[in-house]
């Protein structure tokens, strides 16, 4: 709960300055990152992308591995990524099965596909403290987790959200090098804390 109060009062801070990395209007990094949870440690890498959608703020999409010590796998993905798609496939198999197809139903099955499959893993504040840093408060309230249990073989599809802060620097041009400290939990899971670095690329200007 400490973590969540931190974050939020962060991110009500972030209209006080301009980020210089939200002047462009995408980022897509790579990033890795060590923890721990209840008594198992784990090692995480993923891939983001975030859509600047204003000069503070920014909406999160995530794809991550997590590799536990107690022979639990985690695949993180936004919950779009795995609902649109089936919507999508739904409207397109009843579409093709159909003697009568109703395009007003098929249509919004497949509008409504695509628009879930846009849902980002959650949002960003950006505040800038001086040239070329940027400090960046997230959420992500909005994803979930394919889990495996390496042992027995069992498997489940869990909600899963986390929460931190991140600060980025542009290093040359449009290359930034980041470091982080968050916390996540997948539901049935512990709380997971933990930190790392990124490295990403920021592009086309606004």
């Amino acid at each position: 709960m400490k973590h969540i109060t931190l974050t939020l009062l962060l991110t009500a801070i972030v209209s006080a300055g301009t980020a210089q990395l939200t002047e462009r209007k995408f980022h897509v990094y790579g990033r890795y990152s060590a923890g721990g949870m209840d008594t198992a440690v784990y090692n995480h890498v993923g891939i983001g992308f975030e859509w600047h959608v204003h000069k503070n703020i920014g909406l999160i999409y995530n794809v991550d591995l997590q590799l536990r010590n107690d022979d639990f796998r985690h695949i993180h993905a936004p919950m779009g990524l795995a609902g649109g798609p089936l919507l999508i496939y739904a409207s397109a198999a009843r579409w093709w099965n159909d003697d009568e197809i109703n395009d007003d139903s098929d249509g919004l099955g497949f509008l409504i596909g695509f628009l879930i499959l846009a849902l980002p893993d959650g949002i960003s504040g950006h505040f800038s403290p001086g040239y070329k840093w940027d400090i960046s408060p997230y959420a992500n309230g909005l994803g979930i987790d394919f889990i495996k249990n390496r042992e027995n073989g069992e498997t489940w599809i869990k909600y899963a959200c986390s929460f931190g802060t991140r600060v980025h620097y542009s290093v040359i041009d449009n290359m930034t090098i980041s470091g982080f400290l968050e916390t996540r939990k997948a539901a049935g899971q512990p709380w997971g804390f933990g930190g790392g670095i990124g490295f990403g690329y920021a592009f086309i200007n606004k």
